[in-house]
């Protein structure tokens, strides 16, 4: 695969090594801008998207390398054009057999075709989707993932991600409250960041523990121009995010707690999940492709019952956790009262008989 692009060989000793500035911007333009070639697109914050970018390089590295003695980025920028332009899989991955058989990658019986097939899933995870399994397989992770077998990159998305509205949601509304500090101090959920979009709202249950992942990449989105996801689908993903990571009241509470505890067990965590903007879809019918997950989570939410003191503590939910505080203080106050008092008893009758 020839690229007129002089930038160094992804299959190189180290092809997993940070992405400079300038090859960050070519990608990203390759991959978000509305137009090919956009010198006016001008991303924001792209390190942390950039770093799972090279995590997915140095995982199919070890199987493309075996085809492409000299993959390089540009061959990436050049394969995300044709799949933005709307080619179609099979047309795509016809093109890169021809010209890896061109260039002798022959050698390896059976290598184009899979060499062909690993290269257009890793263009597909570019875009934070989970396409296919890795090809090293490994231990069973959580992560969703789907299969892409024919059809352009946006049937794929609109596959992937499709109008989900058949969950009930009369009875519950969506509150101040339901927020992700909260999910985990009150409703006891672990909290997991996830750079996998099928993962997003999904609450996976595994040795006893019970985790919701939440997409962070909120610089992917927000730098999105190129339509690869359904009609509104980019906005009201940053709305689920504005949701759970409060701009309000809780903004102080959360910010802590993510600095405290997400963000350090995230290696690229996107702090701009902290600033995604005003909540604005603020009923459960706006929302369309993340409807049923919201609403299963905040049941999820309702349900809980605290069973820690600190759970007790942080569940303000019931008009009764001011009644069971007061009742607490009281209860503290009259013991104290008596305890003064048993005292003050103790000391006059010892004084008394001390008298006589």
């Amino acid at each position: 695969m020839a690229s007129g692009v002089k930038w160094a060989p992804m299959m190189k000793k180290n092809p997993h090594a940070g992405v400079v500035l300038a090859a960050q911007l070519k990608i990203s333009q390759a991959f978000w801008s509305a137009m090919d070639d956009d010198t006016d697109y001008k991303p924001a914050l792209l390190e942390p998207y950039f770093m799972y970018y090279s995590e997915q390089c140095k995982a199919y590295h070890s199987y493309l390398r075996k085809g492409f003695h000299s993959l390089t980025h540009p061959d990436l920028v050049e394969l995300a054009k044709d799949l933005k332009r709307g080619r179609t899989r099979q047309d795509v991955r016809a093109n890169v057999q021809l010209k890896m058989n061109a260039v002798g990658a022959s050698e390896f019986p059976g290598m184009p075709e899979v060499c062909a097939d690993h290269l257009l899933n890793l263009v597909g995870r570019l875009l934070m989707t989970d396409i296919g399994r890795l090809p090293a397989g490994g231990n069973w992770t959580g992560r969703a993932f789907r299969d892409w077998s024919g059809g352009s990159i946006h049937d794929f998305a609109a596959n992937a991600f499709p109008i989900q509205q058949s969950c009930r949601h009369e009875s519950i509304r969506l509150d101040l409250d339901f927020n992700a500090r909260n999910l985990h101090f009150i409703a006891g959920l672990k909290i997991e960041l996830t750079n996998n979009l099928l993962d997003h709202l999904e609450v996976v249950h595994f040795e006893g523990e019970t985790t919701v992942m939440i997409f962070h990449h909120v610089c992917f989105l927000q730098n999105q121009q190129h339509e690869y996801f359904p009609p509104g689908f980019v906005t009201e993903t940053l709305q689920t995010l504005a949701l759970l990571f409060p701009q309000g009241k809780w903004f102080r509470k959360t910010k802590a707690w993510y600095t405290k505890e997400l963000r350090p067990a995230t290696p690229d965590a996107d702090p701009a999940i902290l600033a995604c903007g005003t909540l604005t879809m603020t009923e459960f019918s706006d929302y369309r492709y993340w409807h049923d997950r919201l609403v299963r989570l905040k049941l999820l939410f309702d349900q809980a019952k605290p069973r820690t003191l600190r759970q007790w503590w942080n569940d303000r939910r019931d008009r009764q956790w001011h009644a069971l505080w007061a009742a607490v203080a009281l209860g503290v106050l009259f013991g104290l009262v008596q305890s003064i008092e048993g005292a003050v008893q103790i000391y006059m009758a010892h004084h008394s008989d001390g008298g006589k």
